[in-house]
């Protein structure tokens, strides 16, 4: 079944129409890491093949603290850092560990320097997302369709995404966004899921920075991708049905957005877009030894 309704920047890590995959039997193969070498392959478009960890930021204790209570309450996101996201959580705790990190944060101004850079560039894996004041939003709540629809509130169709559990991990990948658009410069969120080697793939184009700690955005394509056993030797991609274009010229503004990071260290980030949703992601299992 396809459903599509209208963007926010709240995914999988944001709102978007979503498209969900028939069911598929799961081949008896070992499962593999699904777009591993997407991943990779973007972050040697972006100039970053091999990374090297900078000097750890000189965050207070107080931060450390902090860091360490909220991966604590999320379940750090999953075992070794692959698994699932946190779906229930104590949100007044959340939101109170969020609040207090922000104000802590070590890098205010992630573009400053090309230390600050190494630590906000390429893959970040979504632990949660949220929009402070809000309730959980239900897929199948006729009352978070009524705010949606008449009001702000977050998308069902991204509770059904991410929320689902076929749903696996979600990552963003952030290419560099100073001098875009020129440069092309894209941020990539990569939702996995179903059958082993299965992702959907949603671009936005950056558009140049809004300030020290945000840059602009425009939503431009996706694709599901898919390798291993269901893909082929080389991999399939299959497009997004969803014409961003043309609903940009229907609902402007709808595509367009800012995203802010608002705390940032060597294994946490936390970032708000301009609808008010907060992602918090850590690095990805391995990264820095990577």
């Amino acid at each position: 079944p396809k459903a599509t309704s209208r963007l926010d920047t709240a995914h999988f890590a944001m709102s978007l129409p979503a498209v969900a995959p028939r069911p598929m039997a799961r081949p008896s193969a070992r499962r593999e890491q699904p777009a591993r070498r997407h991943r990779r392959a973007h972050r040697r478009r972006a100039g970053h093949d091999s990374v090297t960890a900078p000097a750890p930021s000189v965050a207070p204790a107080e931060a450390a603290a902090l860091v360490t209570e909220l991966l604590a309450l999320l379940g750090g996101g999953g075992d070794g850092g692959e698994g699932r996201m946190a779906r229930t959580v104590d949100r007044s705790r959340l939101e109170r560990l969020v609040e207090q990190l922000e104000l802590v944060n070590p890098t205010p101004k992630p573009f400053a320097t090309e230390e600050s850079m190494r630590l906000l560039l390429n893959e970040w894996q979504l632990v949660t997302t949220f929009k402070p004041g809000t309730a959980d939003v239900r897929f199948t709540s006729p009352e978070s369709w009524r705010k949606y629809i008449f009001e702000q509130g977050p998308s069902p169709v991204q509770s059904l995404v991410v929320g689902a559990g076929t749903v696996d991990n979600v990552f963003q990948v952030l290419a560099d966004p100073r001098g875009s658009p020129a440069n092309g410069a894209k941020w990539q969120n990569v939702v996995e899921f179903g059958p082993p080697g299965t992702s959907l793939v949603i671009e936005a184009a950056m558009e140049g920075l809004r300030d020290d700690a945000s840059f602009f955005y425009r939503f431009c394509g996706g694709y599901f991708d898919v390798q291993g056993t269901w893909g082929g030797p080389d991999g399939t991609r299959v497009p997004y049905p969803v014409p961003f274009d043309v609903l940009e010229k229907l609902r402007p503004g709808q595509t367009k957005g800012w995203f802010a990071t608002t705390y940032l260290d060597e294994r946490l980030r936390i970032s708000r877009g301009n609808k008010g949703s907060v992602f918090v992601l850590k690095r990805p299992a391995g990264y820095w030894e990577r």
